[in-house]
């Protein structure tokens, strides 16, 4: 049996929380607007604390130009001449991350109402979120609730800080030589920011690693989704002349990850605003403008003309669309103001209809999907120089199911001009050769006495060039809830239990 950490559970909790404020206090959140490697400063910055982190626990620490951390520990005991193995994490967040300076914990939580203090309209508890009900009992960690705070990655992160911690505080522990590795810009899939890692990896022999990126509590992924991204673009349309007042809505959906949108009730504003066309009489109001939020995909400013006479009826049929949604964090607002006067939005809107209308043989919204199930997600629109911009994300685990969702909206498109472009291709057919992965895994989770949930993750993890160098490198969950989003959150009990299953698997490589 593995050697158990000489800590309690209580201290392990107190240690990991302590590394998690001090990560999230650092803005780290990545652009994908930007040239540059890293894409922005902030992740720089969170470099030079682990840096010095790792340094002060007698790693020796080495830096590349794009913010690579390596931090490397030599083997221990009998497993001390083995292959090295790497945990790597990264430092980016998602765009619309906010640094925190203190975050929240609710002592032996009952499912109640979780008290956001920035946000006292959401409703998170376990009677609207039946999914949060594995921290039941347990001490809530969450974030003021306006916005997400960085949990993606930045848990990982935080759990594989105080696996290190424990270890260098017990040199009696054998474990193979290890490279705790943060890299950037994950969230924007700048897959050549980590192509000289890779390579480093090949050359010093390191076999195997694992991404401690996973949103489940103790979850093994060997599968990823196969990603693309498609644009469509509505030219400009000259106004037609309709006499009416100029209104503004501001539709604020219901934020989540992708990978976890039918468990959250997601909704973005294109489809929200779709609804809302479809749900009013064509004379009743004519749309203008789309612009969607530069920080949150699902948020949208909407302009439209409402016809005299008509304005309660446009009012009611957004009331009505809105009305099931905001319990879980939707919101909506009119208020009189010029905007854009291009018919292209109306032509969008009744584009992304006929798109939910269709029937193309497969789920397509993303809060309909879920498992196994691949998503085609319209989740942006932006005024551009050539018209109306909307961007929909791909996603499918077989090849040839993302070549039929991409068929299916070129097809839809007809002679709209379009954009494709692949991002990333799911692990799994690499990963087959290599069970040992889950192996390892599921030995340390029996170790601590937890069950793993070997799942594919349905979002990608970063790690196409690893597998392009030979290095095979597999995903481990962190356990934590609504990734991406205002809210979410962790247990100090859940860190504490993944910080000594990665305490454990470090004896078992």
């Amino acid at each position: 049996m593995p050697i158990a950490p000489s800590r309690s559970a209580d201290a392990i909790a107190t240690l990991t929380l302590a590394h998690l404020q001090r990560v999230v206090a650092i803005d780290s959140q990545s652009d994908e607007a930007s040239t540059t490697l890293p894409t922005t400063e902030g992740q720089r910055h969170l470099a030079d604390h682990l840096a010095a982190f790792y340094a002060g626990l007698g790693a020796t620490v080495e830096r590349d130009a794009n913010a690579n951390v390596l931090a490397w520990f030599p083997g221990r005991g009998a497993l001390a001449d083995r292959a090295p193995v790497a945990f790597l994490v990264h430092l980016d967040t998602a765009r619309g991350t906010r640094a925190v300076p203190s975050l929240h914990v609710v002592p032996a939580w009952d499912g109640s109402r979780v008290p956001f203090p920035k946000n006292r309209t959401i409703q998170v508890d376990i009677a609207t979120y039946p999914e949060a009900a594995v921290f039941l009992g347990q001490d809530l960690v969450h974030g003021p609730g306006d916005a997400p705070f960085g949990l993606d990655d930045k848990l990982g992160l935080a759990e594989c800080l105080a696996t290190a911690e424990l270890l260098a505080a017990q040199p009696d522990v054998p474990h193979p030589p290890l490279v705790f590795v943060a890299r950037p810009d994950e969230e924007v899939g700048r897959h050549e920011a980590v192509v000289a890692l890779a390579g480093t990896f090949a050359e010093r022999g390191v076999r195997f690693g694992y991404t401690v990126d996973g949103i489940l509590p103790f979850e093994v992924n060997v599968e990823n989704f196969n990603a693309a991204q498609v644009t469509v673009t509505f030219p400009p349309l000259a106004s037609h002349d309709r006499p009416g007042v100029a209104v503004v809505a501001r539709i604020g959906g219901v934020n989540t990850h992708g990978a976890t949108a039918k468990a959250e009730g997601h909704r973005a504003a294109p489809r929200l605003a779709a609804e809302w066309l479809a749900a009013m009489d064509h004379a009743d109001a004519a749309f203008t403008g789309f612009v969607s939020n530069a920080l949150r995909d699902c948020d949208a400013l909407v302009h439209l003309r409402v016809a005299p006479g008509a304005g309660e009826r446009v009012r009611a049929a957004l009331e009505a669309v809105m009305a099931p949604h905001l319990a879980r964090g939707a919101s909506w607002s009119l208020s009189t103001g010029e905007g854009p006067d291009d018919f292209a939005a109306e032509r969008a809107l009744e584009w992304i209809k006929q798109f939910y209308a269709s029937e193309p043989g497969f789920p397509l919204a993303c809060e309909d999907s879920a498992g196994r199930d691949g998503y085609s997600h319209p989740y942006r629109m932006r005024p551009s120089e050539g018209g109306l911009r909307l961007d929909l994300r791909l996603r499918d685990f077989d090849p040839a199911g993302l070549q039929r969702r991409i068929d299916h909206v070129l097809g839809l498109a007809g002679d709209l001009p379009v954009e494709l472009h692949h991002q990333y291709v799911n692990m799994g057919p690499r990963l087959a050769a290599h069970p040992e992965l889950v192996a390892h895994a599921q030995a340390a989770a029996a170790d601590i006495g937890v069950p793993v949930v070997v799942a594919p993750i349905r979002g990608g993890t970063g790690v196409d060039p690893f597998l392009d160098a030979g290095v095979p490198i597999a995903n481990l969950g962190t356990g934590y809830f609504a990734p991406e989003s205002e809210k979410e959150l962790t247990s100090r009990q859940m860190m504490a239990r993944h910080v000594e299953w990665l305490f454990a698997l470090v004896q078992r490589l």
